[in-house]
């Protein structure tokens, strides 16, 4: 069985057509303009094929936008991102990177992650491993914008995930379940290529509380400045089904007070 995002990689973006990449993107321009407003180097984990990494780099500072540098674990869908990068004349440097990883150059005023990357980790120590990562990619004064799909979601969309289609890459049919019990999300890709053979990729993801993430964000050196409901500019709580995160440096925090 592939490891998760190399067979679907080709045909990932027709998958994902409903997702509203420029609206995700003009959603945390909107958190930067508020928290940092200053910006100009921004690191993206969990890129993907680079749809938010097009959409988000022109934002920044003119004349060239954000100096932005995008990471994924998934060689295959790193390779789709440069060919959209290519395609889209951004100046975004692209690399494959683990999650937990020490994030390869200077450090950042911003790191993001959203699209329940950090969903994909399984148990709380590697969460904080991550957030640690995070924490460490950060120049002073910086902030990370990270996102969560909570328990509420699972729970309110059980029976919403299961879909199928086809993609110029191959057809494809996904089936979800969750466990309530463990909060781990299993979803199944069968993919069937156009010379007939059938590929199967399983993605696990957990369901974290807003009080798990925050507690590891915390022993993992970040503090958070806030937690917003959904896309929206209300603050979070556990009814939530999506949260997006705003933390900052432990260490800017003290210096401050």
């Amino acid at each position: 069985m592939p490891a998760p995002y190399t067979a679907l990689a080709p045909g990932y973006d027709a998958v994902m057509a409903h997702v509203d990449y420029p609206f995700w993107a003009a959603y945390l321009q909107s958190l930067l303009r508020e928290h940092h407003p200053e910006a100009e180097t921004l690191v993206e984990l969990g890129c993907g094929t680079g749809a938010l990494a097009v959409s988000l780099q022109p934002y920044g500072p003119p004349p060239g936008g954000y100096a932005y540098r995008a990471y994924d674990g998934s060689e295959a869908m790193v390779e789709v991102a440069r060919e959209r990068v290519r395609q889209a004349g951004r100046p975004v440097a692209l690399g494959t990177l683990a999650f937990g990883d020490a994030v390869p150059g200077p450090p950042a005023d911003v790191v993001v992650l959203v699209y329940d990357g950090l969903n994909y980790l399984l148990d709380l120590d590697a969460v904080t491993a991550l957030l640690a990562s995070i924490r460490d990619a950060l120049a002073p004064g910086g902030v990370a914008i990270i996102d969560q799909s909570t328990p509420a979601n699972s729970e309110n969309h059980a029976d919403g995930f299961d879909d199928a289609g086809e993609t110029d890459a191959f057809a494809y049919q996904r089936t979800s379940r969750y466990d309530p019990e463990t909060r781990l999300h299993t979803t199944d890709f069968v993919l069937t290529l156009p010379d007939g053979r059938e590929v199967t990729e399983t993605h696990h993801q957990r369901a974290y509380t807003l009080d798990e993430v925050q507690a590891a964000a915390e022993a993992a050196g970040l503090v958070p400045v806030a937690a917003y409901d959904g896309f929206e500019e209300e603050d979070a709580d556990e009814t939530s089904e999506r949260v997006h995160w705003v933390f900052a440096r432990a260490d800017d925090v003290v210096e401050a007070a």
